[in-house]
């Protein structure tokens, strides 16, 4: 089967990771990697200097099965229509200027999230209209101004709604910024915790050391063909999307241990 895999972010990442090694039982296989960017240096990471070190794994093996021809990658892409095509899916892909029409049995779509706040339409939230974060937190956190690593801690003060005793912890706190690291969301619930007990002090005592290097970063510095010449760690997004969006996957297979069967991929 030829699987399409979209994004840059960790679910694309280990998606594509995962399907290399069914590729490997599965003579054939063919992996597809389309990205928005001119580069994939931000993607490929940090490698030895990232501050957790098998984030930094990730990107460096990454790295390694595009640069052998295992995964066929696509930079500055954009995906202007898709049809059916005879039980498969076609895929029109625009790569500055040029048209290229891909046929691929499944896509992986791994291009971004939001919360879904539906369950809680009826409480009185406070929430930033651009990032869907807690209005008091969104600053701090804001892709634009922030890597993983610059986010300062934060607990029970920040992450408070208008609705008594209620607040948003872990990813989903963070709304459509992709700079969540469970430390902190480990670091929330503690201070969280702390507040409903009624010991205030504890809550307002919110400390946390996080990492600043590696893909953390979205100022990495790369040649074009995306590897990483100087990992130094800038303020700016970071770490990855939500669970992959599958397009093309009849229900019945997407547990076979067959690459040929098989078009759905953990991430």
């Amino acid at each position: 089967r030829h699987v399409l895999v979209v994004g840059a972010g960790h679910s694309a990442v280990t998606t594509l990771l995962d399907l290399v090694d069914v590729a490997r039982h599965e003579p054939g296989t063919r992996i597809t990697w389309l990205v928005r960017g001119a580069s994939v240096a931000r993607t490929y990471g940090g490698g030895d200097a990232d501050g957790l070190p098998a984030r930094g794994a990730l990107g460096a093996r990454l790295r390694s099965v595009v640069e052998a021809g295992a995964v066929e990658l696509l930079r500055s892409a954009r995906i202007t229509g898709m049809a059916p095509a005879d039980g498969r899916l076609q895929v029109d892909v625009d790569t500055d200027g040029r048209s290229t029409v891909l046929v691929v049995d499944a896509v992986v779509g791994a291009t971004g999230f939001r919360p879904d706040l539906d369950p809680l339409r009826e409480l009185r939230l406070d929430l930033d209209p651009g990032l869907e974060a807690p209005r008091g937190l969104a600053p701090l956190i804001d892709p634009e101004h922030h890597s993983c690593g610059t986010v300062p801690p934060h607990g029970a003060d920040l992450l408070a709604h208008p609705e008594p005793g209620f607040f948003v912890v872990g990813m989903k706190s963070y709304g459509r910024a992709p700079t969540f690291l469970l430390a902190t969301g480990y670091e929330q619930v503690r201070s969280i915790a702390a507040h409903l007990a009624g010991d205030h002090r504890a809550a307002a005592e919110v400390r946390l050391e996080l990492p600043e290097t590696g893909v953390c970063s979205a100022g990495l510095p790369g040649s074009d063909d995306g590897r990483v010449q100087d990992p130094v760690a800038t303020p700016a997004g970071c770490c990855g999307t939500g669970a992959p969006l599958l397009l093309g996957v009849p229900t019945g297979l997407r547990h076979g241990r067959s690459a040929n069967r098989r078009a759905e991929v953990g991430a």
